[in-house]
C-alpha cells in the first residue's frame, strides 16, 4: 500500500511538471504573472523624485517606458539604499533603477543592465566659503557629507579616511547639510549636482561644484537585477529599441541629461 502511495505521488508530480512545460518559472514570468514591476528607488533629482504626488525623473519616466513595452505596471517603492542587495534578493523590489553606478563587485552579486547614462562623484562647497578650499589638503579636517552606500561614500573614505564622513540616507539630505553649513562639503553625483545647482527654481544655488579638487573616474548607471535574472536581457533590448527610435534622448531631454546618454 505503501509503494502505491509513493508511486502516485510520483505521477502526480510529473503532471504537475509537464502542465508547467517542464520549466521553472524565470524571473520574467514572474514579473508578467503578477502584472507589476516593483522598482526600487530613493529620492534622487533628476533621477527619481515626486512633483505633484507622482514619481517622476529621468529614471522613473524611462521605467515606465520599458515597463509598458513589458505589459506590466511599475510601483516605485522607496528603499533603503544601505539595503538594496537585500531587498532585491528577497523579492521586496525586482530591481534597482535609480541612478545605481556599475561596479565589478555589484556585478558579482546582481545581474546589471547595459550601461545607460554617464556620471562621476563630485565636491559640492557653499559659494561663499570656495575660497576656503584650493587644494584636498585643505579637506583634511573638514566634515564631508555623503549618502551611505554610495560611490560617494567610498571615494570620501579612500580620499579622507572615515573620520569626519557624515553618512546621511539619501544624497539629498547631504546637499541639505551643506546648505545649513552644518558641514564643510559633500560629495555626491555630477548628474544630481548640477541639475540641482543650476535649476532657475531651485534651492540649492548658494552651492557649487569645486573642480580640480579630487579626481574621480567616470562612472555609469546601469539597472540591477536578481543574479541569473532574464529581465536583464529583455530590459536591456527594450532600451537598446529606445535609443535607436529617439525615445531615451526625448526622456533625457526633459532633465537636461540628453549628452549623457551612452548609447
Amino acid at each position: 500500500m505503501k509503494k502505491i502511495f509513493v508511486l502516485i505521488s510520483v505521477l502526480l508530480m510529473m503532471l504537475c511538471g509537464c502542465a508547467n512545460g517542464g520549466k521553472e518559472e524565470t524571473d520574467l514570468d514572474y514579473v508578467k504573472n503578477k502584472k507589476t514591476m516593483i522598482i526600487g528607488i530613493t529620492y534622487f533629482e533628476p533621477m527619481d523624485y515626486i512633483d505633484d504626488g507622482d514619481w517622476v525623473g529621468f529614471d522613473a519616466d524611462l521605467g515606465r517606458a520599458v515597463c509598458e513595452k513589458l505589459g506590466v505596471e511599475p510601483v516605485f517603492q522607496e528603499i533603503s539604499w544601505e539595503a538594496k542587495e537585500t531587498e532585491l534578493s528577497s523579492r521586496t523590489i525586482d530591481c534597482i533603477w535609480n541612478g545605481l553606478t556599475y561596479t565589478d563587485e555589484r556585478a558579482e552579486n546582481m545581474s546589471m543592465s547595459d550601461y545607460y547614462m554617464l556620471n562621476k562623484q563630485v565636491l559640492a562647497v557653499r559659494k561663499d566659503r570656495a575660497e576656503e578650499f584650493k587644494s584636498s589638503a585643505d579637506l583634511e579636517n573638514a566634515t564631508i557629507a555623503v549618502e551611505t552606500g554610495s560611490a560617494g561614500e567610498e571615494l570620501a573614505v579612500e580620499l579622507f579616511g572615515d573620520k569626519n564622513i557624515i553618512g546621511k540616507s539619501i544624497q539629498l539630505d547631504a546637499l541639505t547639510e551643506l546648505l545649513a553649513g552644518t558641514v564643510d562639503a559633500a560629495i555626491l553625483d555630477y548628474t544630481m549636482a548640477y541639475y540641482l545647482f543650476n535649476k532657475a527654481d531651485g534651492n540649492f544655488g548658494s552651492l557649487q561644484i569645486l573642480d580640480g579638487i579630487i579626481e574621480a573616474e567616470s562612472e555609469y548607471y546601469a539597472i540591477a537585477f536578481r543574479k541569473g535574472s532574464n529581465l536583464t536581457a529583455e530590459v536591456n533590448e527594450i532600451i537598446k529599441g529606445f535609443k535607436a527610435d529617439g525615445t531615451i534622448k526625448n526622456i533625457a531631454a526633459k532633465y537636461g541629461l540628453q549628452e549623457a546618454i551612452v548609447y
